[in-house]
């Protein structure tokens, strides 16, 4: 296994674990802040955000995204996809709170993983593909 194929895997089973980060997101409505629930496919990380949310918004102007969780950080790219439900394998899209909500797909492109004690990054993985 090369370092590469190792940081992905670390970055896929980091992602996979987490069901619920704050995005942090910039744009006309101003810096905004709010945790929203999430689900893995691969390196792809999905949020549910509420339609009416700013966040909706600034994501039209400045895809540049980063996210927080209580295991890691990361920055990414953004953007609202429109998925047909047979086309999508997310539980998170069959959620009762779907409905009021987009789907937001995040491509990391980097991420920090967090120290399990103390504070402080044990380790930065570099996700963006040329």
């Amino acid at each position: 296994m090369t370092t590469m194929d190792y940081a992905r895997e670390r970055a896929v089973e980091a992602l996979s674990k987490t069901r619920a980060v704050v995005l942090v997101t910039s744009g006309p409505a101003g810096l905004l802040a709010g945790e929203f629930s999430c689900e893995a496919i691969g390196l792809e990380l999905y949020l549910l955000v509420p339609q009416t949310s700013d966040h909706l918004f600034n994501l039209e102007q400045e895809a540049a995204v980063a996210l927080v969780s209580d295991a890691w950080e990361l920055k990414g790219k953004a953007q609202v996809v429109s998925p047909a439900p047979a086309d999508i394998a997310l539980a998170l899209w069959h959620s009762a709170e779907a409905k009021w909500c987009a789907l937001v797909r995040v491509e990391p492109r980097q991420m920090q993983i967090r120290r399990e004690a103390g504070w402080g990054n044990i380790e930065t993985i570099d996700l963006e593909t040329r």
